[in-house]
């Protein structure tokens, strides 16, 4: 199926070319907000926060990862 979809990780050569049949079947084309995409912007974003917030704990004490550990386990209640 044609995509102009260039954001979506299934992309390649203007064509959807999902993994599954499923998805294929759920997919929308030329839409950023497909059902079936995976965004490369999206998932690049996501590891640059991670790479981030990384980096900020290497430089914390025991006392402070214990509290930030506490803080995100009460985040997910």
């Amino acid at each position: 199926m044609n995509c102009t979809n260039n954001h979506c990780l299934w992309n390649a050569f203007e064509q959807c070319c999902h993994e599954s049949e499923e998805g294929f079947e759920k997919a929308t084309p030329d839409e950023l907000d497909c059902p079936s995409s995976l965004r490369k912007d999206f998932e690049e974003q996501l590891n640059n926060i991670f790479i981030e917030c990384a980096s900020l704990l290497r430089y914390r004490n025991m006392k402070e990862l214990i509290q930030i550990k506490k803080f995100i386990e009460s985040q997910r209640s």
